[in-house]
């Protein structure tokens, strides 16, 4: 069913509490080609900020998809300003998105994804520095709007006392990733994008990206004059290797073999409650069930994904669960710490 909410304009976009599934696409004008295109934008976006791939057009099913946009919106909403036009926003249907990529087994990115912290030193002619957002914003803004497109919260360091000694300008020029995780933890994340660049003569820029995760890091150089360029360059590098770190396969329910997941720890009704908050968050994309209680250990049958490596992929940070070595494809042991 297709709704137009067309008499809330003054109130912005009416959308439903989960934004992972909408989008907003500017437009000319309020014509029913228009709407069209821009339904077919918008969901051309979901689908690449789900998937973490600007190639998904390329498989078939998402590229029919989203050249019959406009039956799997569940609403829409245009809004008018002055400065900036008319837009338009979708909320699409979210059980057909992830039907889709259930079915044909693309790579599907779930919304609780860490945020990024960006530290980015910058080689002058007299000294090196931090990059700050309240004195070089026309310089970090191209990275905002590429993050967004991409499904990422970015976060940029205060650069205040703490931070200054946590980490140092030298440290970033000395591959010293250790400081850099250590100074990003103040940020809610394991996750940073640290850049080095250094001005050249000609106007253009040396530049070095290192993707900095909680286990591992990923490097490229180049020389480039555009931002657009090099942030592109940046986000891409820390988003996809991300994507590749977090992302899972979701499987059909009737041939996804079960997953068994048992939790130690849950002494209480409270701590109970508490994990099943979690895994009713799961329930979303994968089929679950209680098998046993026995104890301190509560065991779960998961259906729809199909390693133990891809359901720990979905535990959420900071839930209190802390997933175990896997030992065993078909096993997952997670301990519950009291939060």
């Amino acid at each position: 069913m297709l709704l137009t909410l067309t008499g809330l304009l003054s109130s912005g976009p009416v959308l439903g509490a989960d934004n992972f599934f909408a989008e907003a696409v500017d437009v000319e004008n309020r014509s029913a080609s228009e709407l069209r295109r821009a339904a077919r934008d918008a969901l051309t976006r979901v689908f690449v900020r789900i998937s973490g791939n600007e190639q998904i057009l390329e498989e078939a099913p998402f590229a029919a998809a989203v050249k019959d946009a406009q039956s799997h919106v569940l609403l829409y909403s245009y809004q008018d300003a002055a400065e900036a036009g008319t837009r338009v926003f979708f909320e699409f249907d979210d059980a057909f998105v992830r039907g889709l990529f259930r079915d044909h087994s693309v790579l599907y990115w779930e919304q609780r994804r860490p945020p990024v912290v960006i530290w980015l030193a910058l080689d002058e002619p007299f000294s090196r520095r931090f990059a700050a957002r309240s004195e070089d914003l026309e310089l970090l803004s191209p990275s905002l709007e590429r993050f967004e497109a991409r499904g990422v919260e970015v976060r940029f360091p205060l650069l205040d006392l703490a931070d200054s000694a946590a980490l140092s300008v030298n440290a970033i020029w000395e591959r010293d990733f250790e400081q850099v995780r250590r100074a990003s933890a103040r940020y809610g994340t394991e996750y940073a994008l640290v850049g080095r660049w250094i001005d050249l003569s000609d106007g253009s820029k040396l530049v070095d990206w290192y993707y900095v995760g909680p286990e591992q890091t990923e490097n490229i150089q180049f020389r480039a004059s555009e931002l657009s360029d090099i942030w592109e360059r940046g986000v891409d590098l820390a988003v996809d290797a991300m994507r590749d770190s977090l992302a899972v396969t979701l499987q059909q329910f009737e041939v996804s073999e079960a997953i068994a997941v048992s939790v130690r720890g849950v002494h209480s009704y409270a701590d109970y409650r508490a994990v099943s908050s979690v895994f009713n968050e799961l329930g979303r994309l994968v089929d679950l069930r209680i098998d046993s209680l026995d104890g301190d250990r509560v065991t779960y049958r998961v259906v729809g994904v199909s390693s133990a490596e891809q359901v720990a992929r979905l535990i959420p940070s900071r839930s209190g669960l802390i997933a175990q070595p896997v030992t065993r494809r078909g096993e997952l042991e997670l301990i519950w710490e009291s939060l």
